[in-house]
């Protein structure tokens, strides 16, 4: 890593050999250990902030961050966190009453046409799920670690930190 310093490398260069002895290099790197215990941990918020500096909303990329960032709490690690896009409803296929062929039929009417008969859909395209852009699928978590609320605030706040700012989201958990 960039900012990475050897101590004990550097303490032993910088004794000098006439001096020196195995003993006094001991005592100089046990003198520098509050200095390599925050050097390491520069190191990690070096790492941590390079990561989050180079993060984007797109999925591969943000599946990736979030699996890396919450998989300490799953109940099983082999399970990851997905996201999946929603399909939306679309068109209607038809109307009601259109005694039309297929192919002429936009169902597209303006208010003056008087048009009142209502559009037919699939019978499960009408779903709660059509209301979200975005599901996050997360698996089950270990409840002795962390509470599910806690949990569930903490993934809302990457989620929220990296999604497009129109869309929106549901968090699910899978068993």
């Amino acid at each position: 890593m960039r900012y990475f310093i050897n101590f004990d490398k550097t303490i032993n260069q910088l004794t000098p050999s006439y001096i020196g002895g195995r003993k006094l290099i001991l005592f100089m790197q046990s003198l520098a250990f509050p200095l390599r215990s925050l050097n390491d941990d520069f190191v990690n918020w070096a790492k941590e902030t390079r990561i989050e500096a180079s993060m984007t909303s797109q999925i591969f990329k943000f599946e990736w961050y979030l699996n890396r960032k919450f998989s300490k709490y799953f109940l099983n690690q082999s399970h990851k966190i997905s996201i999946t896009n929603v399909i939306p409803t679309g068109v209607p296929i038809y109307a009601e009453n259109a005694s039309i062929p297929d192919s002429d039929n936009m169902l597209l009417h303006l208010e003056e046409e008087g048009v009142t008969d209502h559009p037919m859909y699939f019978q499960n395209e009408r779903t709660q799920s059509n209301s979200y852009s975005f599901i996050v699928h997360s698996p089950a978590i270990d409840t002795s670690l962390i509470s599910t609320d806690a949990y569930r605030s903490m993934l809302s706040y990457y989620v929220d930190k990296y999604k497009l700012a129109n869309k929106t989201y549901i968090i699910t958990f899978n068993s």
